[in-house]
């Protein structure tokens, strides 16, 4: 739980066109930048070097009113103790900002903790979060897709200016921006690094609700969009790819040994959904 390069730079971001007034942190956010981050990020070394957490940051640098935060326990001396995985009646609507970085994935309960920081939130005010998506196998419970966000953070479910974007952990130069998919389609990006995703929605009804499923899947349910979908590409292309493909079955089948034609079938579906091949992505420099 915590900021790091990359999450300073969202909320850098995101203050420019928002004002975060009294805020929640979903557990206490320990700052974890290094001298080369703050001098990137333009943090005063001298002022900040003995501060643990983000509070003093987030009311001097991003001029927050007020920052508590809430927690399981009170190791880390949060203002509010209580179980996330559990519904919570108090503290309903009381903060203008809420921001999760790096704690829901240790949450068993996700869809129950997303409510929950969903309630905390007043109407008009906006969500953060930044949590793993990809090659983060065993760092908490969950992992979390663009389109679980995209299909949680719509208007019918009472959120609204839904943005999402993508950084690879190791990558302090770029961030990307992610676009929905078409309809019907899957936002699949595979990668060799550990990805994050991070999201800001804006809440925009007093109470909110989880009315989700998959949109490919939604898209399929409709028998209109099946009897309408047509064959785009054109004649020529399609026998060059029944042709190309022909050669490459008949090479992996007859020729190339079983073992090592599997190992370069799984590594070509790993390019082919390589995130940063993604048309869903735009790059954003830092």
């Amino acid at each position: 739980m915590g900021v790091t390069f990359h999450e300073y730079k969202f909320l850098d971001i995101i203050s420019k066109n928002n004002t975060f007034g009294n805020i929640l942190t979903i557990g206490r956010q320990e700052l974890i930048l290094n001298k080369k981050d703050k001098i990137r990020l333009n943090i005063n070394h001298e002022l900040f070097h003995k501060q643990k957490f983000i509070n003093n940051i987030l009311i001097d640098k991003f001029k927050a009113f007020s920052v508590q935060s809430v927690d399981n326990s009170n190791f880390e001396n949060a203002n509010i103790i209580a179980d996330l995985n559990q519904p919570l009646s108090s503290n309903k609507n009381l903060f203008d900002t809420i921001i999760d970085f790096g704690t829901s994935e240790h949450i068993f309960n996700a869809a129950q903790c997303l409510q929950n920081i969903s309630n905390f939130c007043k109407s008009g005010g906006i969500i953060l979060h930044s949590l793993p998506s990809n090659n983060n196998c065993g760092h908490g419970f969950w992992q979390f897709s663009p389109e679980l966000f995209f299909s949680l953070y719509c208007e019918e479910n009472g959120f609204s200016e839904t943005e999402i974007y993508l950084f690879d952990a190791y990558n302090k130069y770029y961030i990307w921006k992610i676009n929905k998919q078409e309809p019907g389609h899957r936002l699949e990006l595979a990668s060799d690094v550990s990805l994050y995703l991070l999201v800001k929605t804006k809440k925009i009804k007093q109470e909110t609700y989880q009315k989700v499923q998959q949109s490919d899947y939604i898209f399929r349910w409709d028998e209109k969009n099946l009897k309408s979908k047509k064959v785009s590409k054109k004649i020529l292309s399609f026998i060059w790819k029944s042709i190309k493909d022909a050669i490459k079955n008949f090479i992996f089948k007859f020729i190339l040994p079983l073992k090592l034609s599997e190992m370069l079938e799984g590594k070509k579906l790993l390019s082919k959904k390589h995130y940063l091949k993604s048309k869903y992505l735009n790059k954003i420099k830092l």
